[in-house]
């Protein structure tokens, strides 16, 4: 069976890598030349800039079998990352399978297999391949915002950010920058010291999480298996326990007294604090009252806000401090959603510069004016020289029939219903954690399909999913739904597909190897995880993957080990009473 693989950056690498342990004949076409997709670095291209850094840390960015390496940071440069890609594809033998400056400008379907129009140079020709893996990702066409009323005269430059490859180019500036994601706050950050003046317009809020969590750990590392099988309400509550008062964080506390009373011996200034807690009347007022979780998705009230929290310059760092928690609290509450239901922005070092007043926030832009002015939806104008959109993609596939890829055509993600010899791969985008794992369980999936070892649905039962799953995302994602239907739950999304490879990890078989055992329950929620039991087990590389994480923050085994050994088995028992707020996820 001849299998194309278009894209080599890590969807493609990942898939190819387990169609060819199936025996499959497989062949990686790449419009670039050389691996790396969107992390390879180039000048006229939609890529990485030049100081990119990975926001995600290693661990959810490596692939199960195959770990980065202590040597390697936590958050690494987009050549080192680069480098771990071409060492993965070097010891799964795929580099000569790569072909590269293939352009894929057709693809349609022949009776039963494909045929693939390919430009390569001033040469095109044709191929046939029995099934194709689509792994070619949507960061091709910038998203550009043409319909903004004066774009056409404006002065100014504006350009897109896939195209600005170094922030050189902008010193001295005045740059407004535009969107809120990872790579508008990197930007922002970035640019300070650079440009003269910089400004961050926002339509709406965002989750932001700092990069480093407990004991100088990443932050992510705290999304546990032991954490996210909360129903997402209390999940948010749980997360959002350092800010706010809650019926959930009340009961969780005295829950967890028992535990706590052993902190007293290893981490006493943290027990201490809880025990004090319970001493705070607004603890148990909460057990009387709702309060609300989130505001309107407002960029307006967004910007006043936090001109009212740096109306001034700060006197001290503790001042910096104290403004950073208050505006990540602010940028959360004006996104319009709950904490765990949007995608995290895990680049926080633009909010304190937006304390030092070296960034301001300004609404969504409204108009631009010839003479370099521009307009934003609450009235007020700025000076700029340059407009940087950090607006996403359209999400094109120019070679397909129809070459718009809405995600909500496709039973989990992946496949058209009827058509299970393509497969779209890594084309998901996950709320935490990053896509690489996520397009690994794709490709162990779709290599598993083709093999015989599980089947599809039938279309019908394949399309009544679908129209189930819009109905879902447009209930939980109703910010996102016009513009982008990707979005998945990281750790359901590999839980469910991870269901039907067969390859999900037992627990209680893991209890005679306790540090296994506390790795898997306690560490990160990263893809080794699957690796452990059932279809493509490997348990060195999961031993290899667990001796590369830090030592376990005991004040988080503790907290998290409340959470599944004694709220767990309540919340199961009110779910099966008929009460569904309570259901755990999985």
């Amino acid at each position: 069976m001849r299998i194309c693989v278009i894209g080599a950056g890590s969807a493609g690498l990942t898939t190819a890598k387990h169609l060819v342990e199936e025996g499959f004949e497989v062949k990686i076409l790449d419009k670039r030349d050389s691996l790396g997709g969107v992390w390879y670095f180039g000048e006229n291209i939609s890529s990485v800039s030049a100081n990119t850094h990975a926001t995600s840390s290693k661990v959810f960015l490596q692939f199960s079998d195959f770990p980065m390496g202590k040597e390697v940071a936590h958050f690494p440069h987009h050549r080192t990352y680069v480098d771990y890609l071409k060492r993965y594809a070097q010891a799964n033998n795929l580099l000569d399978l790569i072909e590269y400056n293939r352009e894929v400008i057709r693809l349609r379907k022949n009776a039963q297999q494909w045929e693939l129009t390919i430009k390569h140079g001033e040469h095109t020709y044709r191929e046939i391949a029995d099934s194709v893996a689509v792994c070619s990702g949507l960061n091709q066409k910038p998203l550009m915002l043409d319909e903004l009323p004066g774009s056409q005269i404006f002065q100014g430059s504006i350009i897109h950010s896939s195209l600005l490859k170094s922030t050189d180019l902008l010193e001295g500036k005045r740059v407004v920058i535009v969107g809120g994601g990872e790579s508008a706050a990197d930007l922002a950050h970035d640019l300070v010291g650079t440009a003269s003046k910089v400004y961050l317009s926002l339509r709406k809020g965002m989750v932001v999480l700092p990069r480093w969590g407990l004991g100088d750990i990443p932050e992510d590392y705290g999304s546990t298996r032991a954490k996210v099988w909360l129903p997402l309400e209390f999940l948010h509550d749980l997360n959002r326990c350092r800010d706010l008062n809650s019926r959930f964080k009340t009961l969780f506390t005295l829950l967890s007294l028992p535990l706590v009373f052993l902190m007293l011996f290893f981490a006493p200034k943290s027990a201490i604090g809880i025990f004090q807690s319970l001493l705070d009347p607004k603890m148990w007022q909460a057990l009387f009252k709702s309060h609300p979780r989130h505001g309107e998705a407002d960029g307006i009230e967004l910007s006043r806000a936090c001109q009212q929290i740096c109306h001034t310059k700060p006197e001290s760092e503790a001042e910096v401090s104290k403004r950073f928690w208050q505006l990540r609290h602010t940028l959360e509450w004006y996104s319009g959603r709950m904490h765990n239901i949007q995608p995290f922005i895990k680049s926080s070092d633009f909010l304190k510069d937006i304390a030092r007043q070296d960034i301001t926030v300004v609404p969504e832009i409204a108009r631009y004016h010839q003479n370099r002015e521009i307009k934003f939806e609450d009235n007020s104008q700025v000076e700029a020289d340059v407009v940087v959109l950090c607006t996403g993609f359209k999400s094109l596939l120019p070679f397909l029939e129809h070459s718009e890829l809405n995600a909500h055509q496709l039973y989990k993600n992946t496949f058209i219903p009827g058509k299970s010899t393509l497969a779209f791969i890594g084309f998901v985008r996950p709320n935490i954690g990053a896509t690489p794992p996520l397009s690994e369980m794709q490709g162990r999936w779709f290599s598993r399909l083709l093999s015989g070892g599980w089947q599809l649905p039938e279309k019908e039962i394949m399309e009544n999913a679908i129209a189930q799953n819009i109905q879902t995302y447009n209930y939980n994602y109703p910010l996102h739904a016009k513009r982008l239907t990707s979005l998945v739950n990281y750790h359901l999304y590999l839980y469910e597909i991870a269901g039907y490879i067969g390859c999900r990890p037992n627990l209680w078989q893991l209890l005679s190897k306790p540090k296994m055992f506390m790795a898997i329950l306690f560490g990160p929620f990263a893809s080794f995880q699957y690796r452990i039991h059932g279809y493509g087990k490997d348990p060195q590389a999961v031993e290899k993957a667990i001796s590369e994480l830090e030592p376990l923050p005991f004040e988080r085994v503790v907290w998290h080990a409340s959470l599944y050994f004694l709220l767990k088995p309540l919340f199961v028992l009110l779910g099966s009473l008929g009460f569904k707020r309570f259901r755990p996820t999985f």
